[in-house]
């Protein structure tokens, strides 16, 4: 029975991944979440000395992202690149999201059959940063996780881990607060949008609502009459200005590509059709129109059916936002060599 306990102890189970052509595994109790690039969304942030780290949020906790390269020294050598995958490894009380290009699964380790061999490459005290394993036939290293980071690194990343923490409760405070503004986009609220935005870096998000919110002081009271040209803060001006007088109508728009219209009742953009869109698609499109006029009709006929359901004000600055990033996308197609 003693024996049998013993044996069992030199048996774990590792995850088994892939960095450039390096063969790696680490002790699958150490590892949190695998996540697909693609499905994670990374912020960064500036230390005191101009240099940038990066992180995901797991469980409301941040991962900073780790490229074995730069960990183990070689990035100024094979540079930087991306990698289609993270695996969240717990590291002492910290989290590393480590860029991982291909995963092989879940293996069983027995290191009765061969003592491992500490590696080469050393941390502060001595410490290797692994050791040499064989998995299928091939040798691996089997990471520590408290070794991948040296200390230089560490230390550079523990001051900014207030800030992550403080970006990550800025946006708990905007999940919390977006359901309010798609019912109801208040001055104070956007203001508190634009504020939170800005300082978790989300750029567009921030001018997007700036522009609503300056647009929302400049727009005039209903008088009877809206009408004027495309290309310019008009029309979203105007559209303001219907929806804080609470008018119902269609706003006719028409332009080289062809005519659209916007609909309101009671103040509520509730649809709007260009060619073939209809809907958040439609109104998109004819806001980002640089030619043609406009007019509303308070007596048109209402829609047959509601394609808009958010507050006029968020519906504004969420597409906003859209076309700013559609135009950045643009401009770096359009560079040589972006």
């Amino acid at each position: 029975m003693e024996t049998q306990q013993i044996t069992q102890t030199l048996v774990s189970r590792v995850l088994v991944f892939r960095v450039d052509d390096g063969k790696f595994c680490v002790h699958a109790d150490w590892v949190e979440a695998i996540y697909p690039r693609r499905e994670v969304a990374l912020h960064t942030l500036k230390g005191a000395d101009g240099s940038t780290q990066q992180f995901l949020l797991h469980r409301g906790q941040p991962a900073w992202v780790v490229d074995l390269r730069q960990a183990f020294g070689v990035d100024d050598v094979l540079g930087s690149t991306e990698r289609p995958a993270f695996a969240v490894i717990r590291s002492g009380s910290a989290l590393l999201a480590v860029r991982v290009d291909e995963l092989t699964g879940v293996r069983e380790l027995d290191l009765a059959e061969r003592s491992p061999v500490a590696t080469a490459l050393v941390r502060d005290g001595g410490h290797p940063v692994g050791h040499l394993v064989e998995i299928d036939g091939e040798l691996h290293v089997l990471l520590d996780p408290n070794r991948i980071l040296s200390n230089s690194l560490h230390d550079a990343l523990d001051p900014l881990l207030e800030d992550a923490l403080a970006f990550r409760d800025r946006q708990a405070r905007l999940q919390r607060l977006i359901p309010d503004l798609r019912r109801e986009c208040t001055v104070a609220g956007l203001k508190a949008y634009a504020r939170l935005t800005r300082r978790n870096g989300m750029a567009r998000a921030a001018a997007a609502a700036k522009t609503v919110l300056n647009l929302l002081e400049q727009a005039p009271r209903f008088n009877g009459g809206v009408e004027g040209s495309l290309g310019s803060d008009k029309l979203l001006r105007d559209l303001l200005a219907l929806a804080t007088s609470r008018q119902s109508g269609r706003i006719q728009v028409e332009t080289p590509q062809g005519a659209g219209s916007i609909a309101l009742d009671t103040g509520a953009i509730v649809d709007a059709e260009f060619g073939q869109d209809r809907g958040r698609e439609a109104l998109k499109e004819l806001l980002a129109q640089r030619e043609g006029r406009y007019r509303f009709d308070p007596n048109a006929a209402p829609p047959a059916s509601r394609r808009i359901l958010d507050s006029p004000g968020w519906v504004l600055t969420e597409i906003l936002e859209q076309l700013a990033e559609e135009r950045r996308v643009k401009h770096l197609r359009e560079t040589p060599g972006s």
